[in-house]
């Protein structure tokens, strides 16, 4: 194998996140190759990106060169392989062939032994955390995988501080080994807030959606941590109060009696039967539209459409919906969601306590404050701005260079 004056000449990826419907971590992966490809840190570089299942096509490995590094896709042409079961028993069979000079892994573990150097990203613990959000397999699945991979990776990236504290006080993962490296949000999402503000709202692509304005937008996976039930008993209440003014938006005031909340994403419930039970018993499953998973071509214009967004949750590693939706320039309330705070400490739309009294209070401001939304409309695409892909990837090529020379050095 050859190697770069800095780093190494060929790097793993363990990829099949993104084959499918990608959601965190495909999107997140393909985000960071994308702007990897013209990171000049990583000019010379080669990447096997390897799939389990069949060939599809993406711009990473057919588009033009870039000034970074050259992908390349290996598919394993097992499209029926359990993803945990690829990648910890297939996939090290597949890197004895395929040697790599480092192995990188954007989702909470790693495949035993496969390289002499290697990198983990590790997003959060919520499986430590919150353990009742995960059946009693999956819980100590993602729990040994995660432990095994923090302890044995030469580095360990994570998305937040607050998630490498973690991974010091629960993995005892020492601080020198861990990098903290923030997603990055696409401008497509300014720029779609922008179109919406010049009155070039993607009207179709709502329509396409089944969506129609005025709507509030709940993004991402629907787990039990993320409290929908909360947020529909908070609106329940909040529509049976005293008719008010309309919702102040850049388009004018918008009606409240209108208003429907759209919740987008897969139903990742333990019981998934629970979702219907608890829409239909809100007092409020007239207003609510499901469109379950959304590409992600159409999330700018879905965020730029709203009224507001709303993302009240137990716990998170990141939150980059109310991130991406601030950039489009609207409201978004949440509880835990520690990339904003820790960029925005002051935020003025957050929940004070996670209870139908705290949630409705919340989305009580999240309409009717002004003020409040004023200051999340201006300044949230400027603070919003300083999260980009391209510093997420720069930070990815300095460890990847780091873990490298980490490991020739443990081996001399």
């Amino acid at each position: 194998m050859t190697h770069g004056a800095a780093g190494p000449g060929m790097i793993g990826v363990v990829a099949y996140e993104m084959e499918g419907a990608p959601t965190g971590v495909g999107r997140y992966l393909e985000e960071l190759l994308t702007a990897l490809r013209g990171t000049p840190r990583a000019r010379g570089w080669r990447l096997k990106l390897f799939f389990k299942g069949d060939p599809f096509e993406h711009p990473l490995w057919t588009g033009e060169e870039a000034g970074g590094c050259t992908c390349e896709a290996v598919f394993d042409r097992r499209t029926d392989a359990h993803p945990i079961f690829w990648e910890q028993i297939r996939l090290p069979r597949i890197l004895r062939t395929r040697a790599v000079d480092l192995l990188f892994s954007p989702g909470y573990s790693l495949p035993r032994g496969a390289s002499p150097a290697s990198l983990v990203t590790i997003h959060d613990l919520s499986f430590e955390v919150l353990p009742r959000d995960f059946g009693f397999r999956e819980r100590w699945r993602r729990r040994f995988l995660a432990r095994r991979a923090a302890r044995s990776a030469t580095r360990v990236l994570t998305d937040t501080g607050r998630t490498a504290a973690e991974l010091q006080g629960r993995y005892g993962v020492p601080e020198e080994r861990i990098a903290v490296a923030p997603l990055g949000v696409s401008p497509r999402f300014e720029q779609a807030g922008q179109s919406v503000s010049r009155g070039n709202a993607g009207a179709g692509d709502l329509a396409g959606l089944g969506v129609r304005p005025p709507y509030l937008l709940i993004l991402g996976s629907i787990l039990q941590r993320r409290r929908l039930d909360l947020v529909l008993a908070g609106l329940t209440r909040l529509l049976g109060e005293p008719a008010r003014a309309g919702v102040a938006t850049a388009a004018g005031d918008l009606p409240v009696e209108e208003l429907q909340l759209v919740v987008a994403g897969a139903n990742q419930l333990p019981r998934p039967d629970d979702l219907d039970r608890m829409i239909r018993s809100s007092g409020c499953a007239d207003r609510v539209i499901r469109i379950g998973y959304v590409d992600d071509r159409a999330l700018p214009e879905l965020y730029a459409g709203a009224v507001g967004t709303i993302y009240v949750s137990e716990y998170e590693g990141y939150g980059l919906p109310p991130l991406e939706s601030l950039a489009a320039g609207v409201p978004a309330l949440v509880s835990d969601a520690p990339a904003l705070l820790e960029l925005w400490p002051d935020y003025p739309l957050r929940c004070d306590r996670l209870d139908v009294d705290g949630v409705t209070d919340g989305l009580r401001r999240l309409l009717f404050d002004r003020e409040a939304r004023r200051v999340a409309e201006v300044q949230g695409p400027e603070r919003v701005r300083s999260l980009t892909w391209a510093r997420a990837a720069e930070t990815f090529a300095i460890e990847v260079e780091t873990a490298w020379r980490t490991a020739r050095e443990t081996r001399s």
